[in-house]
């Protein structure tokens, strides 16, 4: 009967904060009982990641002018245990958001609140026994698998961003990034996959039979929305011989001016050291 009176009663406020949305129940329960619900019902527990958020969330809770106030999700497991969010969700934990004098040294004090009142306390924590009886606030998570296409997808105050995996775009990464067309070769034919021209996709030359691909026959669309290396080119059997004939030409020619050119070094230098030979006998016989 208590389960169902809690389920009828508990409502949402119906307000966006971190890309969540914040939920609240109308009866009391222990912090155990107010997770559970919270799970049952929404995502979990509340967290929060620094101030900014403490104080959203407050800003949102049903004002209460006295305990008991709102379990959060923050514990500790003893008296000399450290104060952790559930999930190790947060890493902010500071002395800023602790009301005046909390947390106690009580030994049984392993559950926090947040105070939802009007005074100079309101948004603090304090630190309570976790059977105590108070209200829970929840949070529903608002990523999922699809929030984000293809990419991550982060909680932020009123909304969600999507940070897109390498080769797409788009406030939800739903758009792959697109590479320039390609145009039809001379004398060869063009056929991408998919048939078109995004991320990943490749593109592959062919010749018309009697002509000879220059250069690699596939290329692909990278992340940056660039194809991988140059186009090639169908060139007949005839163009391909006088080319490698021309290149052939060309690497004589360059390795006959580089032989030429040491080869006139080396007597240039020659003809320097000859008279030095010559006259280095004669001042010897002077001497």
């Amino acid at each position: 009967m208590k389960w169902t009176l809690i389920l009828l009663l508990g409502s949402s406020l119906a307000e966006t904060a971190l890309g969540w949305t914040f939920h609240r129940s109308e009866y009391k329960m222990n912090w155990t009982q107010a997770r559970q619900w919270c799970q049952k019902e929404y995502t979990d527990i509340v967290v929060m990641r620094d101030q900014k958020e403490n104080d959203h969330l407050v800003s949102k809770l049903k004002v209460r002018n006295r305990s008991p106030y709102y379990w959060i999700g923050i514990t500790k497991k003893d008296e000399n245990g450290t104060w952790t969010w559930i999930k190790n969700m947060s890493t902010w934990i500071s002395e800023h958001p602790w009301a005046v004098g909390e947390p106690s040294k009580n030994s049984t004090d392993f559950c926090v609140e947040i105070y939802a009142n009007t005074g100079s306390n309101r948004g603090k924590w304090n630190d309570e026994d976790c059977s105590n009886s108070k209200f829970a606030a929840c949070y529903k998570a608002q990523c999922n698998a699809t929030s984000c296409g293809q990419g991550r997808c982060q909680e932020i105050i009123e909304n969600i961003t999507c940070h897109c995996d390498p080769g797409f775009k788009g406030d939800r990464c739903q758009t792959a990034v697109g590479c320039p067309p390609l145009s039809q070769p001379d004398n060869g034919s063009l056929s991408c996959s998919e048939g078109n021209y995004t991320f990943n996709s490749t593109c592959r030359y062919k010749c018309h039979s009697g002509f000879l691909m220059i250069g690699l026959s596939t290329v692909t669309c990278g992340a940056k929305g660039a194809w991988s290396g140059p186009r090639p080119a169908c060139a007949s059997y005839k163009q391909a011989l006088a080319a490698i004939a021309g290149c052939g030409a060309l690497s004589a020619f360059c390795c006959i001016c580089f032989c030429w050119m040491k080869h006139k070094k080396r007597k240039k230098l020659a003809q320097v050291r000859e008279p030095e030979e010559v006259r280095s006998p004669s001042s010897e016989a002077q001497g």
